[in-house]
């Protein structure tokens, strides 16, 4: 919830930005319909410039693997739970009143706009409007494709006052005022959305005048009609009509002569204001990577028949196959299916391997390993593997230690720390011997995202790193007490190390690491502190 109120409180600001600009630049120019565009467009701008985040990438080189640590807290302290700042819980009831109430008077008006109209006479015009015909005194206004006129009106028509009718339904300012009452709902606490609103309706009102004019209407005859039909008030604050608090503004703006045409220029603005706005939400993000990471130790397979750190390098690849298959028997060399690191190649492109790149040369004649390559291995197969693809497969089969995309736990490192303190529970025997420390797990993230083969792991030693308290006390210890100490204090770090292994294993799926975009084994590191508050007595 107070997320969405710090976003609100950016709108405000971009709102008031740019609605500040419009007054100083644009807000006397005679351009209705681009600073309708302007008041309009930098609105609903403001709305969704907040949520466009640009997200820049850096990579950090680590000189160790990630962690993440979580401390669980034992011997006897109290538990606190953090309470929630009172202004967390009245500033969103503030809020909401006051959304609520504004999109309830906005309701309300168009309830009785709707009312009023249906209980109006009604006729169908030739150019889709409708004309209302009221009974009593109201003052000329439109709404959606209605015209609301009182029957004197109707009955002795004025063409000025329907022709600026009509151009409000023409110009569709209804849903004008409907969107900006909308937005002004969210935003009720900004003065500066209320001025927009405003000058908003003003423009309409402009748009409407321009048009009369424009079709030959004498202009101080028209003023005189807007000066006695503005005594007369509508009463409904989402209708378009003769308003008598904007009425000098409108006359006014009739005699204001027109501007230069490249006024309009000014509106550009808008753009440095959204490109500030879109640097000040853009975010950085960090992906590690570990440098010089060694690469875990590769098995041999225990068919290798030559091994390329005492053969290879003394002799061409083929001069050790050749040596192989005259051992066993005179077989044609070019009869043997040759696979290289398992692709299938020509015999005579062993002549084009490295021989310092080669791990491990085998050849095999026995059906069972030839019976899964068909006819092809019939008369034997060689099977060499390169270091590089030894390594890729010793890391797929014991876990990559860095990868493009490391695994997370869901929720990321906050919602996993979370996780272990909520599910740690610090040992009683490690309590009463006040046994504190670190615990380090070392785990693999499966490329499924279970959790496997956890290991306990302090500086690459199968030891607990802990803290003692001993305790204290005026007894001299004699050796069995201190033989018998000794033995519960080892059996706390034990209880410690279980622990740590009991929690890490009960964890849920993570999602997966990826290289190249498939999903692999990955080393995985966290340490758990385990802390004393206060000793036991």
């Amino acid at each position: 919830m107070m997320d969405f109120l710090y976003y609100n409180l950016r709108v405000a600001v971009l709102i008031a930005v740019f609605y500040m600009f419009y007054r100083l630049l644009l807000s006397r120019d005679s351009f209705h319909q681009l600073n309708r565009l302007v008041l309009l467009g930098t609105a609903l701008a403001s709305f969704v410039l907040p949520l466009c985040v640009i997200t820049i990438h850096h990579t950090e080189v680590l000189s160790s693997l990630p962690t993440v640590e979580t401390a669980v807290v034992g011997g006897g302290g109290a538990s606190v739970v953090p309470s929630t700042p009172w202004w967390h819980i009245t500033l969103p009831i503030v809020y909401w009143s006051g959304v609520f109430f504004t999109l309830l008077y906005t309701i309300l008006s168009i309830s009785k706009v709707c009312i009023l109209i249906g209980r109006c006479e009604k006729h169908r015009q030739a150019d889709g409007s409708v004309i209302a015909v009221a009974d009593g005194e109201v003052s000329p206004f439109s709404w959606m494709h209605f015209i609301v006129v009182p029957r004197s009106d109707y009955a002795h028509p004025d063409s000025a006052i329907l022709m600026h009718e009509r151009e409000h339904i023409r110009r569709h300012h209804s849903w004008d005022v409907l969107l900006v009452d909308v937005l002004s709902s969210f935003q009720w606490f900004n003065p500066a959305i209320w001025m927009l609103r405003s000058d908003l309706r003003a423009i309409h009102e402009y748009e409407a005048d321009a048009a009369v004019l424009s079709s030959g209407v004498e202009a101080r005859q028209y003023q005189y009609l807007l000066v006695r039909k503005a005594m007369a008030a509508a009463g409904y604050s989402v209708v378009n009509g003769f308003n008598h608090s904007t009425l000098k503004q409108r006359i006014t703006m009739m005699n204001t002569h027109k501007q230069n045409r490249y006024s309009w220029l000014k509106a550009m603005y808008v753009l440095p204001i959204v490109a500030v706005s879109l640097c000040a939400t853009a975010k950085t993000v960090t992906d590690y990577k570990v440098a010089d990471s060694t690469a875990p130790s590769v098995s041999q397979p225990a068919a290798v028949q030559r091994s390329a750190s005492t053969n290879v390098p003394v002799a061409s690849v083929e001069d050790i196959v050749e040596q192989e298959v005259a051992q066993k028997d005179s077989t044609k060399l070019k009869d043997l299916l040759v696979v290289v690191d398992g692709k299938e190649i020509p015999y005579s492109s062993l002549e084009g391997l490295d021989p310092s790149s080669i791990s491990a040369i085998s050849v095999y004649k026995d059906k069972a390993h030839t019976a899964q390559y068909g006819k092809k291995g019939v008369n034997g197969v060689i099977v060499v593997t390169t270091k590089k693809a030894a390594s890729v497969e010793g890391e797929e089969r014991s876990g990559f230690e860095v990868v493009e995309e490391m695994p997370r736990f869901n929720g990321g490192p906050t919602a996993m720390m979370q996780y272990l303190s909520q599910n740690v529970h610090y040992p009683l025997v490690a309590q009463e011997c006040h046994v504190q420390g670190r615990v380090i797990v070392s785990f693999i993230v499966k490329s499924d995202g279970s959790i496997a083969d956890p290991k306990v792991v302090n500086n690459g030693t199968k030891s607990v790193a802990v803290e003692t308290n001993p305790a204290s006390g005026e007894k001299k210890e004699t050796a069995v007490d201190v033989a018998e100490n000794q033995k519960k204090e080892a059996e706390a770090k034990e209880a410690l190390a279980q622990e740590a292994l009991r929690v890490v294993s009960s964890m849920p799926a993570w999602t997966p690491g990826k290289q190249k975009g498939k999903p692999v084994n990955v080393k995985y590191t966290i340490p758990i502190s385990f802390r004393l508050t206060s000793p036991s007595k």
